[in-house]
């Protein structure tokens, strides 16, 4: 719901080994006003924090051409993943803070990150400067990015040489679970339509993080929660019953197509 995580996730480390940050204005002027053009509420500090502070492990956003490098996902995507369920900015700062300070599975938004990097560990940042951190990744518009051939770019699914991939008992019994809750969900309460999000996005990271999926058939697994997950965050945090049924309406939709690639 606010929290991916994979990993992963987030802030880490001392000082920037990226160095490949020309294309960002604060690059082009890191200790003049010109490096706040971008957004009047970005402050230089955070920033510089940030690129200190993170950039040793995340790239700003995916680089197809370094994908191989990276150990972090890059912290274009975690915006990605966290906005979406922390729409309010304090709400944002207060989960990426507690996601840094202790890292963990079940605090996690990114489970898909953190199968393929695993759980970043857990460090010790002045508070201050981690909510400086934090505030600025929620304001920096970090820019569109490449697809990447890899587990986390939501490629089109695929069948296992013509195939459905096989998957464990229990986890086809968790999306048969999933798709009958969706289905016989019958409530006009927000607070509901929150916790249903809640729910479908737990059972989409057990079985993300199941040890025994690895290599394409994790691939393939990620292709379809990564075509849903922004349906599962915004169903998480919205303050709109209109925008809850859409995304409910989706949901049965995308869910349908499940049993079409995994058996």
């Amino acid at each position: 719901m606010k929290t991916n995580l994979f990993i992963v996730i987030l802030l880490i480390g001392f000082i920037s080994c990226n160095t490949n940050q020309k294309n960002t204005p604060y690059a082009k002027a890191e200790n003049t006003n010109e490096a706040l053009g971008q957004n009047t509420q970005l402050n230089e500090k955070g920033y510089l924090l940030m690129k200190q502070k993170c950039y040793i492990c995340h790239f700003e956003k995916p680089e197809p051409s370094k994908k191989d490098q990276m150990i972090a996902p890059p912290m274009l995507r975690i915006q990605e993943h966290y906005k979406p369920t922390y729409p309010n900015k304090a709400e944002f700062v207060d989960a990426v803070v507690a996601i840094v300070k202790n890292p963990s599975l079940e605090k996690t938004l990114m489970p898909g990150a953190v199968k393929k990097f695993n759980l970043m560990p857990k460090l010790i940042y002045d508070e201050a400067e981690l909510h400086l951190i934090a505030e600025t990744m929620y304001d920096y518009d970090f820019g569109s990015a490449p697809k990447m051939n890899m587990q986390m770019n939501g490629s089109a699914l695929t069948l296992n040489n013509g195939e459905k991939w096989v998957l464990k008992k229990e986890s086809i019994e968790q999306i048969n679970a999933v798709v009958k809750k969706i289905n016989d969900y019958d409530s006009s309460d927000i607070a509901d339509y929150n916790q249903l999000g809640k729910d479908i996005f737990n059972d989409a990271k057990a079985i993300m993080l199941e040890d025994d999926y690895t290599g394409e058939l994790f691939d393939q697994i990620h292709n379809f929660f990564f075509g849903i997950e922004n349906n599962m965050h915004t169903l998480m945090s919205t303050t709109s019953t209109n925008e809850a049924e859409t995304q409910l309406e989706e949901l049965k939709t995308k869910f349908k197509e499940f049993h079409n690639y995994f058996k």
